[in-house]
């Protein structure tokens, strides 16, 4: 695949905005939508009708299958893009074959087959499409993903890449939590999930961008029969079956234990993220807008934020940089459980308590959108440079299925069900419970990041002169 310069990459890394974008409102807003349980304000413009739609029980069951679908179906989707045969190449193919179901099935999440309450009818047909959604969306990302280390020359090009990807996230995010939340107070959030949809063709862009030949295999022994003049590192590139991918990802211990830090954070950053408007609408009690302000100060200051963080990276390396990005939104956490409803009868204080966590927390949202793009790609990078097989998409596949699974522990067996809990007359006991959650899954974060590797540890840290 032909490189790109440090000028393409910033766009490069905007492709994947859309794509996103839809992800995080399914995950984030719609899926709550679909059931009243926990909200306390605008509650007829926060879910699709005023009423549970769902069975709750089955839907978080359903839920749970299709993120649990969604982590195994990446490790086979990883090898069938590393290894696709077509005349046009074994990205963009792949990147078009994900895109068309997932915007198709997001679009259908948005409507309702009947207006009832309790419905096995929208159980089931939000289910499945659930599994559309997820499996589609991960063909589409994996694909994508597996080619920042295809893209980029050098190590520190896919750091830039990664961080300008956590960059345009950090944006995404803050339409998505700061903005969409200022929205519901005029319009219901069914139609601005729809409104969103039209932001997915920002993958055109890496479509258009990805240069890469034919791997047919007649194509290729023509290939093979010119002399090796140019591009020699792409001509060295190996293809590999599905098994020795799986083997060659599994057994690389670095990366292994770089997946138990990521499933600890992942726990606690995915609890949060999808429970959020919840918690802040129930156990804080605030209003749409000041929903609105207390997200924004969470992402407003993120790029002041990244910049500090890229600071503190070159000085002391990744893994010091990360620990004290995940020890920030723990205490972003415990300044959220403070401002509860049941303790703090001020909405103001509420308010301002939420703000002043956000601000802290701002600092870790960049170090999370940035480490999950760069370690992987590392990661296949190393390989590569070191055995000439290429299968970059399985290292962001096995951190798929790992996120995925914990996920969907996190989010569904677990937050789905645990803000249905209701202690005498507080109706909000349950929900509240989440920040606690979090907290105890970024001190295990902070733990296990102590065994990393050093390969990991030091990376990013600018050599002494």
């Amino acid at each position: 695949m032909k490189k790109m310069s440090r000028k393409q990459l910033p766009w490069y890394a905007l492709s994947g905005f859309g794509p996103g974008m839809l992800n995080l409102v399914i995950a984030a807003y719609l899926v709550d939508a679909l059931s009243t349980a926990g909200f306390d304000q605008n509650i007829e413009t926060w879910t699709y009708a005023n009423k549970t739609l769902v069975m709750t029980a089955i839907f978080s069951v359903l839920v749970l299958i299709a993120k649990v679908l969604d982590g195994l179906a990446d490790i086979p989707l990883a090898s069938l893009t590393d290894n696709l045969k077509t005349k046009w190449g074994k990205r963009r193919p792949a990147i078009i074959l994900g895109f068309l179901p997932m915007l198709l099935s997001y679009i259908l999440f948005c409507f309702p087959l009947v207006n009832a309450e309790h419905s096995v009818a929208n159980t089931i047909w939000f289910g499945v499409l659930l599994i559309f959604f997820y499996v589609s969306y991960t063909l589409t990302m994996v694909t994508y993903y597996g080619t920042f280390s295809e893209v980029t020359k050098t190590p520190e090009d896919r750091i830039y890449l990664s961080n300008w990807k956590a960059g345009f996230d950090t944006v995404q995010y803050s339409i998505g939590y700061a903005l969409i939340p200022l929205f519901v107070g005029f319009a219901n959030i069914r139609i601005i999930g729809l409104a969103c949809a039209s932001l997915s063709f920002t993958m055109a862009i890496a479509i258009c961008m990805i240069k890469e030949k034919s791997t047919l295999p007649k194509d290729l022994a023509i290939e093979q029969e010119k002399p090796k003049i140019e591009i020699p590192m792409e001509k060295a590139e190996q293809d590999v079956s599905f098994m020795e991918s799986v083997k060659l990802t599994a057994k690389n211990k670095g990366f292994m234990l770089w997946l138990t830090v990521l499933a600890a954070f992942y726990f606690g950053l995915q609890m949060f993220l999808t429970g959020q408007n919840v918690y802040a609408s129930g156990p804080m009690g605030l209003e749409s807008w000041k929903i609105a302000v207390m997200n924004t100060s969470a992402f407003a200051p993120v790029p002041i934020m990244l910049i500090i963080y890229s600071k503190v990276t070159k000085k002391f390396g990744f893994r010091k940089a990360f620990q004290t990005a995940i020890a920030s939104f723990g205490i972003a956490m415990l300044m959220f459980s403070i401002a509860y409803v049941q303790w703090i009868s001020s909405d103001i204080l509420r308010l301002v308590i939420g703000v002043i966590g956000g601000t802290i927390g701002s600092y870790g949202i960049g170090a999370f959108f940035s480490a999950p793009y760069m370690i992987p790609a590392e990661a296949a990078a190393e390989e590569l440079a070191a055995t000439g097989k290429s299968h970059p998409s399985m290292y962001f596949a096995m951190q798929g299925l790992f996120t995925a699974l914990i996920g969907a522990i996190s989010t569904s067996v677990i937050w789905l069900n645990i803000k249905e809990i209701v202690r005498g007359d507080n109706e909000f006991y349950g929900a509240h419970l989440m920040p606690y959650l979090v907290m105890g899954a970024c001190v295990i974060a902070i733990v296990l990041a102590f065994f990393l590797p050093k390969k990991f540890t030091e990376l990013g840290k600018k050599a002494k002169v």
